[in-house]
Protein backbone atom coordinates (compact mmCIF):
# COMPACT_ATOMS: atom_id res chain seq x y z
CA UNK A 1 0.00 0.00 0.00
CA UNK A 2 1.30 3.44 -0.86
CA UNK A 3 1.96 6.11 1.70
CA UNK A 4 -0.92 8.09 0.19
CA UNK A 5 -3.18 5.06 0.66
CA UNK A 6 -2.19 4.85 4.32
CA UNK A 7 -2.85 8.54 4.85
CA UNK A 8 -6.20 8.39 3.09
CA UNK A 9 -7.24 5.28 5.01
CA UNK A 10 -6.33 6.89 8.33
CA UNK A 11 -8.16 10.08 7.33
CA UNK A 12 -11.33 8.24 6.32
CA UNK A 13 -11.27 6.12 9.48
CA UNK A 14 -10.82 9.18 11.71
CA UNK A 15 -13.56 11.17 9.95
CA UNK A 16 -16.00 8.27 10.18
CA UNK A 17 -15.23 7.90 13.88
CA UNK A 18 -15.92 11.61 14.44
CA UNK A 19 -19.32 11.06 12.80
CA UNK A 20 -20.03 8.04 14.97
CA UNK A 21 -19.68 5.73 12.00
CA UNK A 22 -17.21 3.06 10.87
CA UNK A 23 -16.11 0.88 7.99
CA UNK A 24 -18.42 -1.79 9.42
CA UNK A 25 -21.40 0.56 9.14
CA UNK A 26 -20.59 1.29 5.50
CA UNK A 27 -20.13 -2.44 4.81
CA UNK A 28 -23.51 -3.30 6.38
CA UNK A 29 -25.22 -0.53 4.41
CA UNK A 30 -23.79 -1.86 1.15
CA UNK A 31 -24.03 -5.57 1.93
CA UNK A 32 -20.28 -6.12 1.57
CA UNK A 33 -17.56 -7.20 3.97
CA UNK A 34 -15.72 -4.77 6.20
CA UNK A 35 -12.52 -6.06 4.58
CA UNK A 36 -13.81 -4.87 1.18
CA UNK A 37 -14.41 -1.36 2.49
CA UNK A 38 -10.99 -1.33 4.16
CA UNK A 39 -9.24 -2.50 0.98
CA UNK A 40 -10.90 0.26 -1.05
CA UNK A 41 -10.01 2.93 1.51
CA UNK A 42 -6.40 1.73 1.39
CA UNK A 43 -6.34 1.82 -2.41
CA UNK A 44 -5.67 -1.92 -2.59
CA UNK A 45 -8.99 -2.62 -4.32
CA UNK A 46 -11.32 -0.62 -6.55
CA UNK A 47 -15.10 -0.33 -6.21
CA UNK A 48 -16.95 2.76 -7.38
CA UNK A 49 -19.89 1.77 -5.20
CA UNK A 50 -17.78 1.66 -2.03
CA UNK A 51 -15.81 4.77 -3.04
CA UNK A 52 -19.07 6.66 -3.60
CA UNK A 53 -20.47 5.53 -0.24
CA UNK A 54 -17.33 6.59 1.64
CA UNK A 55 -17.17 9.96 -0.09
CA UNK A 56 -20.87 10.56 0.43
CA UNK A 57 -20.63 9.75 4.13
CA UNK A 58 -17.73 12.22 4.43
CA UNK A 59 -19.57 14.86 2.40
CA UNK A 60 -17.01 15.19 -0.35
CA UNK A 61 -16.83 14.40 -4.06
CA UNK A 62 -15.66 10.88 -4.84
CA UNK A 63 -13.04 12.25 -7.24
CA UNK A 64 -11.48 14.32 -4.46
CA UNK A 65 -11.30 11.46 -1.97
CA UNK A 66 -10.14 9.01 -4.67
CA UNK A 67 -8.27 11.13 -7.23
CA UNK A 68 -6.84 8.05 -8.93
CA UNK A 69 -10.24 7.44 -10.53
CA UNK A 70 -9.89 10.68 -12.47
CA UNK A 71 -12.00 13.78 -12.76
CA UNK A 72 -10.16 15.96 -10.25
CA UNK A 73 -6.60 16.99 -9.60
CA UNK A 74 -4.85 15.21 -6.76
CA UNK A 75 -4.80 17.01 -3.46
CA UNK A 76 -3.71 16.08 0.02
CA UNK A 77 -6.44 15.30 2.53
Amino acid sequence: MSRYGNQRHDHIKAELKLQGSSFSDIARQLGVTCASVTMVSQGRSMSRRIQNALASRLGMPTEVLFPEIGGAPKRKI
